[in-house]
C-alpha cells in the first residue's frame, strides 16, 4: 500500500475475518480496491482494531485524524538504528520486487498495487539478477521436459505401428 493509504485506514475499512481491507478513495478508479492481508498484516491491523479510534494509525494531538506523515519518525529509526538509509516508499518497491520474483503475475500485481496500467508496475517490480538466472534453469528445464515429451510420445507412436 502507498503510505497514505496505510495512515488512511478506518476501522469500517478492514475485514480481517474475510483477509482484506478496502481503501475506499485514490486519484484513480485501480487505486480504490481491496487490499488481501499477509497473516502479519492481519496480525497488526487485528492489534490496531482493539483501539476505539476512527483511525487504525490516528493524529498523536487529534485522534478524529489520520496520521499526517511519519517521514521524520522513519528518518528518527533508521539512524537510531544504524541500517542503511530507505525512503519508507522503497518498501513499497521492495514488496512489488518480491511479489514478483514469487511469481505473482503483473496483471494481478497491477491491481493488488492499485495501478491502472501494468507498465507502472514495471517501475516496482526490480527482479535480481540471481532471480533472472533461477527464472532462465526454469526454462531449460520446462523446454527439456517438453523435448523429453514429444520423444516418448514419438516412441509410443512408432510402437503402435509396427
Amino acid at each position: 500500500m502507498r503510505p497514505e493509504e496505510v495512515y488512511r485506514i478506518r476501522r469500517e475499512n478492514v475485514q480481517i475475518e474475510h483477509g482484506f481491507l478496502v481503501i475506499p478513495y485514490g486519484k484513480t478508479k485501480a487505486a480504490r480496491r481491496r487490499v488481501p492481508l499477509t497473516a502479519a498484516a492481519r496480525s497488526v491491523l487485528g492489534q490496531r482494531m482493539a483501539s476505539d479510534k476512527a483511525y487504525l494509525f490516528p493524529c498523536e494531538t487529534d485522534s478524529s485524524r489520520p496520521v499526517p506523515k511519519v517521514n521524520n519518525a522513519h528518518d528518527r529509526a533508521v539512524k537510531d538504528s544504524k541500517v542503511a538509509q530507505f525512503r519508507l516508499y522503497d518498501l513499497r518497491h521492495t514488496w512489488a520486487t518480491r511479489a514478483a520474483m514469487s511469481g505473482i503475475d503483473l496483471v494481478t500485481l497491477a491491481a493488488m498495487l492499485g495501478h491502472s496500467r501494468i507498465q507502472m508496475v514495471l517501475r516496482y517490480a526490480h527482479p535480481t539478477e540471481a532471480h533472472q538466472m533461477n527464472a532462465m534453469a526454469r526454462l531449460e528445464a520446462f523446454n527439456q521436459a517438453a523435448i523429453e515429451q514429444r520423444l516418448a510420445e514419438s516412441a509410443s507412436a512408432v510402437q503402435m505401428v509396427q
